[in-house]
């Protein structure tokens, strides 16, 4: 899921896997103008929940990343999200992972001045 994409500052949501395989929910923000605003929230998941997670949904630990899309398909037909909208649905699939048992811890990477992406 993306913010506007013609505008100058953009917020993506991705869900993915980081290099320990553990699955990742990540927001990221782009100043284009202004780089050193750049800043990300992520939310790195339990390996061991995930994998719970994907056995008590029939899903294979390689398809949580697309699962995890599937569920949050009504989010994928707002055009243009605001970053608000970006946001909620990251704190949705949080609130989901949470419902399903898994831990995870917030990472975050600051932009200049402490900037962040997503309110504390």
């Amino acid at each position: 899921m993306s913010s506007d994409d013609d505008q100058p500052i953009v917020m993506d949501l991705y869900v993915g896997f980081n290099f320990r395989n553990q699955i990742v929910v990540c927001v990221d923000l782009h100043d284009y103008d202004e780089p050193e605003y750049n800043c990300s929230t992520a939310a790195v998941v339990d390996i061991d929940d995930a994998r719970v997670m994907a056995q008590n949904n029939k899903v294979d630990y390689r398809r949580l990343p697309i699962f995890i899309g599937e569920c949050m398909e009504g989010w994928s037909e707002i055009t243009n999200a605001t970053f608000t909208q970006v946001e909620d649905c990251f704190k949705e699939i949080t609130e989901c992972l949470l419902d399903e048992g898994c831990r995870f811890k917030i990472v975050r990477n600051y932009g200049k001045g402490g900037h962040t992406c997503m309110t504390p």
